[in-house]
C-alpha cells in the first residue's frame, strides 16, 4: 500500500544510515529532545552496508560517506512522497533538496554513488524524473565514477566488534591522533566510534571520554531510568559530534579492564569534554583523570566554572566556606608518621596535620616495635613507613611551609579527629612527592565527596607514575627491612657490656652523624646513628639540665620545661653530629652534640638552661668553654641565674668550709707551661700519652696542608669553629679555635698551646675531622692560693717575667689543688730545686714580691700549712720592700689586685 504526501518541510539532518537513507531532526522542544523521522530517497538505491552478521556490498561505505559529508548537520528541505507500511517499521520515501535547490538524489546519481530504481505506477511527472536520473546514471557509468569504477574493488576491511588484545591495541596507538567518525552517542560521554587506522583498516570501538562522566541515558527496552539532564546532554553532543569527522586520542582502557577504551575527541571547533563540563552536563571522575593528555587542569577549571554558576548537574552545589585559618605558614617541628606532621604556627600554637588524600604505606608483616619482643628494645621495620618518615624528616624538619586546610576528618573508630591539609615547601607539594616515590597511596574518594586535596589530580598522576616505574610499595621486589639495635638497652650488667662494645668504635670514629629521635630533658636524649644503625641514650657531657616531670601532675624543676623546649625546637628529628666520650653505669653514652656546628651544651649554658656538672666538665675537652658559658649566663642573670646572689653564694661557701674539716687534695701531674697570660695565669700541657699523639698529629697536619696547597683557601669560619691556622712566627699549621671574625681577618686561640693572635683570612683552612679527635692539649691554669696584677696593670710585666724565669723551658710537677670553672688551680714545683711540699714555685713568687697571698679561695681551709708558709713569705717581702711592696702595702687594700 502506497500513501502519497506532497508538502515541503524543513529539518536538520541528524545522521546518515546509508547512501540513500537519513534521519531528520525537527526543532527542539521545551520538554525534551526534538522529534525525528527516517527518510529514504525515492527512485534511487545505494549499496547495503554490512553489520556484525554480513559484509558490506561493494562501495556501500563510500556511498554512505558521500551522503554524510554532504548532509550531516545541515538544514535541508524535504518532500515526503509515500510510505511503505508493509515493512517494520514503516519506511517513508521522499526527496531532499539542499539550500542551493539541488536535489540530493540527482547529485548522488551524478557522482556515481546511487543507482536509479525504477518503480511501478509511473505518471508523466515521475517518468520525466526517472528519465533525467537515468541520463545522469549513464553519464556516471561512462565516466566510471563512484560505484561504476571498474578499477576499484570498493570493499573496506572493518571490524564491528573489538575482539583482539585491548592492551596491545592501546599500546600501539596510545597518544596518536587517529581519524574517526562518531557513529553513535549512547550518552554524552560514551560513544561508538569508527576508527580509520593507518593501515587502511577500520575498527569500531566503544569510547569513554577521559576524565568525565555524564548522566546515563535509558537504554532502549532497558529497565534503567534516565538520570537528570541525560537527554539534554546527549542532544548537546549529538548536535556537535554525531557522524562528524574527528580526531581521537586513545589514552587508556575502561575501568572494568574490558574491551572499552578511554580517550579524548579532538574537533576543530573545540574540546567536547571541556564544553560538557563548563555547561554542567558532566562531572570529573578520578579514575580516568590521570589519563588525560596534557593534564587535568583544564578539565577541573571547566568544572569549577559550572559549579560556581550552579549549572545543571551542579544546581544543588554548595561551595565550602573558607575560614580565616584555612591557609597559613608554619614551621614543621616533628614528623609523626609517614603521612602526619606537627607544625608550629607564627602565633606559637602547635597543630597536627595529616596530608590530604594520601595514606602512608602499610606496615609490613614481621615488624616489631621497642619492647614488642620480650624485653628487647631493638627495632625491626618491614615496609616503607621508615623510608617515608625519613623522606619527610629530611625534607621538612625546621622548614617553613605553606599550609592549606582542605577538610576536617572527624573522630571515628577510635581514631582522633584530624585536619587534613595540602603542605607545600615553596611550590612543591610534599604529598605528591611522597606518592611519586611509592611511599604513600592516594585515597579513593566517593565521586560526590569534595573533602579531598586541592591537588587531587596531581596526586593521582604521581601514583600512576610510581606504579609504572614500580617504585616503593608498587615494586615487585621484597619489602625493605630496617633493623635498629638499641645500644643503650638497660637490663643490668650484660647490657652495660653491650654499650661498651659500641663505645669502642663510636669513640674511635670521632664526630659522626646522628638524628635526635626523642628528648627526655635538656641534657638527656635518644639518638639514632645511621652509620652504625643503632639507637642510644645520650647524655650531654659537662652539664646538667633541670629535671622535667614525667606526668602533668609531677612538678618539674625550675626551667626544666624551658630547657626541654629549647632542645625540641632546635634538635628534635634534626641531623646532628655527636662526639662520644664514655658510657655511664646504666649504658647511656656521654659526649657532645653539635647542631649546625654549635655545641648544644654551650648553647644551654649560655641561655641559663643548664648548669656545669663539674666531674664530667673537667673530663671534657671543652671544659673551659663550658665554664665560660656558665659564667656569661650567671653575669647576665639568665634563666637559672635570674635570682643569683654572688655575695651570698660566697659567704655560704666560706661558712661551709668552716664547718667541714677537709684534707688537702693530692693529685700530681707532669707539665710544661706553653703560654703565659700573667704572673699567676697561664696555659699548660700535661706530659702524657696525648702529648706524643700531638707530635704525630702536627706532622700529619703539616703534610696534609702541604699536599693540598691552596685548594682549601677561601674558607669563611664562624666564631667557635675549630680550624687550621698558620702561626705567624714559624709559618706552621696548628689547631685553633675562632674567637672573633672581622672583615680584615680572624682572632684565634691555638687550642694545644693557649696562645692567641689575629691573622688574615688567607692563613685559615678548614680542620679535617681526622685532626679533631684528639682533645685540646692546652689547659688554662692559675697558681693556687695567690693573686696578682694582670699583664697590663702596674708591675704586671715584672710579675710575668718572674714566673717565666722560674718556669720557662722546664718540665715541672704540679699538684691540682682544685678546679675552678674549668681552670686548674696548681701548686708548681721545680724537681731540680724543690726539696719538700712547701718549697713550691708559688712560694718563690710570693717571697720575691711578684704575687700576693689570696686567703679567700675556697680550698684554702684544706691547706692550712701551705697558707701559713705563704703568709710568712709575704711578710718577708713586705719587710724587705721588694716587688709589689716597693711603694707600700697592696695587701692592705680593700680590693684584689
Amino acid at each position: 500500500m502506497v500513501q502519497h504526501r506532497n508538502p515541503v518541510h524543513k529539518a536538520i539532518v541528524k545522521s546518515v544510515l546509508s547512501g540513500d537513507t537519513v534521519i531528520l531532526r525537527g526543532k527542539p522542544r521545551p520538554n525534551g529532545p526534538p522529534l525525528e523521522r527516517l527518510l529514504a530517497l525515492s527512485n534511487v538505491q545505494a549499496p547495503r552496508l554490512g553489520n556484525r552478521d554480513r559484509d558490506d556490498e561493494p562501495f556501500a561505505f563510500n556511498s554512505r560517506e558521500f551522503l554524510r559529508k554532504l548532509l550531516v548537520g545541515k538544514e535541508v528541505s524535504f518532500v515526503p512522497e509515500y510510505t511503505i507500511t508493509t515493512t517494520n517499521p514503516p519506511r517513508e520515501y521522499g526527496s531532499i533538496m539542499l539550500a542551493t535547490g539541488e536535489t540530493v538524489a540527482e547529485l548522488g546519481v551524478k557522482e556515481g554513488w546511487l543507482k536509479v530504481r525504477e518503480g511501478r505506477n509511473r505518471d508523466e511527472e515521475k517518468e520525466a524524473v526517472l528519465d533525467h536520473l537515468l541520463n545522469l546514471e549513464e553519464e556516471a557509468r561512462q565516466a566510471q565514477r563512484g560505484l561504476w569504477n571498474t578499477d576499484a574493488e570498493g570493499i573496506r576491511e572493518v571490524a564491528y566488534n573489538f575482539e583482539g588484545d585491548a592492551r596491545a591495541f592501546l599500546s600501539k596507538y596510545k597518544g596518536k591522533l587517529l581519524d574517526a567518525i562518531i557513529e553513535q552517542v549512547r550518552d554524552a560521554s560514551t560513544f561508538r566510534v569508527l576508527l580509520m587506522l593507518p593501515d587502511n583498516s577500520q575498527q569500531i570501538i566503544t569510547l569513554l571520554l577521559t576524565g568525565i562522566k555524564a548522566p546515563s541515558c535509558k537504554r532502549e527496552n532497558g529497565p534503567e531510568i534516565s538520570e537528570p539532564f541525560s537527554e539534554e546532554a546527549k542532544y548537546f553532543v549529538e548536535t556537535r559530534l554525531l557522524q562528524r569527522g574527528v580526531k581521537v586520542v586513545l589514552e587508556g582502557l575502561g575501568q572494568s579492564g574490558g574491551q572499552n577504551f578511554v580517550g579524548s575527541v579532538k574537533h576543530p571547533a573545540g574540546n567536547i569534554t571541556e564544553l560538557l563540563l563548563a555547561n554542567g552536563y558532566a562531572r570529573c571522575v578520578d579514575w580516568s583523570m590521570t589519563l588525560v593528555t596534557g593534564g587535568p587542569m583544564q578539565l577541573r577549571n571547566a568544572e569549577r566554572i559550572a559549579k560556581e554558576k550552579k549549572l545543571r548537574v551542579w544546581r544543588d552545589f554548595v561551595a565550602k566556606e573558607k575560614t580565616s585559618d584555612s591557609e597559613f605558614e608554619a614551621t614543621v617541628i616533628r614528623i609523626v608518621t609517614g603521612d602526619t606532621i606537627l607544625v608550629k604556627t607564627k602565633a606559637g600554637s602547635e597543630r597536627k596535620l595529616q596530608l590530604s588524600s594520601v595514606k602512608q604505606a602499610p606496615r609490613g608483616i614481621g615488624s616489631t616495635a621497642p619492647g614488642g619482643s620480650g624485653k628487647s628494645r631493638d627495632i625491626k621495620e618491614v615496609g616503607y613507613q621508615f623510608e617515608a618518615r625519613e623522606f619527610l624528616r629530611k625534607k621538612l624538619i625546621g622548614k617553613t611551609v605553606n599550609i592549606a586546610i582542605d577538610y576536617h576528618k572527624p573522630a571515628q573508630d577510635g581514631f582522633e579527629a584530624k585536619d587534613c591539609a595540602t603542605v607545600k615547601l615553596g611550590q612543591t607539594n610534599i604529598a605528591e612527592q611522597l606518592v611519586e616515590r611509592g611511599l604513600a597511596t592516594v585515597i579513593r574518594h566517593r565521586k560526590d565527596d569534595d573533602n579531598r586535596s586541592q591537588n587531587y589530580d596531581q596526586l593521582l598522576l604521581a601514583e600512576s607514575k610510581a606504579q609504572e616505574g614500580q617504585k616503593g610499595l608498587h615494586s615487585t621486589k621484597e619489602q625493605p627491612v630496617v633493623r635498629i639495635v638499641d645500644a643503650s638497652e638497660s637490663a643490668g650488667k650484660q647490657n652495660v657490656s653491650k654499650s661498651r662494645q659500641f663505645l669502642t668504635f663510636l669513640k674511635r670514629s670521632g664526630k659522626q652523624k646522628a638524628v635526635v629521635d626523642h628528648a627526655v630533658n635538656g641534657s638527656r636524649l635518644f639518638l639514632w646513628v645511621p652509620k652504625e644503625n643503632c639507637r642510644l641514650v645520650f647524655v650531654l657531657a659537662g652539664v646538667r639540665a633541670p629535671r622535667v616531670g614525667k606526668t602533668p601532675n609531677e612538678r618539674s624543676e625550675p626551667y626544666g620545661q624551658e630547657a626541654l623546649d629549647y632542645v625540641i625546637e632546635h634538635c628534635l628529628q634534626r641531623d646532628v653530629e655527636i662526639q662520644v666520650d664514655n658510657v655511664d653505669k646504666v649504658g647511656s653514652f656521654i659526649g657532645t652534640i653539635f647542631i649546625n656546628g654549635e655545641n648544644l651544651a654551650l648553647a644551654l649554658l649560655e641561655r641559663g638552661l643548664a648548669t656545669v656538672h663539674d666531674f664530667s666538665a673537667n673530663e671534657s675537652q671543652y671544659s673551659s668553654q663550658l665554664y665560660n658559658a656558665e659564667r656569661t649566663a650567671r653575669a647576665a642573670r639568665k634563666g637559672l641565674w635570674k635570682d643569683y646572689n654572688e655575695e651570698a653564694e660566697r659567704l655560704a661557701e666560706n661558712a661551709e668550709d668552716l664547718d667541714v674539716v677537709v684534707e688537702p687534695r693530692r693529685e700530681y701531674i707532669d707539665l710544661v707551661i706553653s703560654e703565659y697570660i700573667s704572673g699567676h695565669r697561664f696555659y699548660i700541657q700535661v706530659i702524657n700519652e696525648d702529648v706524643r699523639k700531638l707530635e704525630t698529629l702536627m706532622r700529619e697536619m703539616s703534610q696534609y696542608h702541604t699536599s693540598r696547597g691552596s685548594m682549601d683557601s677561601g674558607h669563611k669560619p664562624r666564631v667557635g669553629d675549630l680550624i687550621s691556622a698558620r702561626f705567624t712566627e714559624d709559618d706552621s699549621w696548628y689547631r685553633a679555635k675562632v674567637r672573633r671574625v672581622s672583615t680584615s681577618g680572624v682572632e684565634v686561640i691555638y687550642i694545644d698551646y693557649g696562645n692567641s693572635e689575629f691573622i688574615p683570612i688567607t692563613r685559615v683552612r678548614p680542620l679535617p675531622d681526622q685532626f679533631k679527635a684528639l682533645k685540646p692539649q692546652a689547659q688554662e691554669a692559675v697558681l693556687s692560693f695567690v693573686k696578682g696584677p694582670n699583664r697590663e696593670d702596674d708591675f704586671g710585666d715584672e710579675s710575668l717575667e718572674c714566673l717565666r724565669d722560674l718556669t720557662g723551658g722546664k718540665q715541672l710537677v704540679a699538684n691540682i689543688d682544685a678546679h675552678e670553672g674549668g681552670v686548674l688551680c696548681l701548686t708548681l714545683y721545680d724537681p731540680s730545686t724543690s726539696s719538700d711540699a712547701q718549697a713550691s714555685l708559688n712560694l718563690e713568687m710570693v717571697r720575691s714580691g711578684a704575687l700576693l697571698v689570696n686567703p679567700s679561695v675556697r680550698y684554702a681551709a684544706a691547706n692550712t700549712q701551705a697558707m701559713k708558709s705563704l703568709q710568712q713569705a709575704q711578710e718577708s717581702a713586705r719587710r724587705e720592700r721588694i716587688g709589689l711592696f716597693v711603694y707600700g702595702d697592696p695587701s692592705s687594700e680593700d680590693q684584689a689586685i
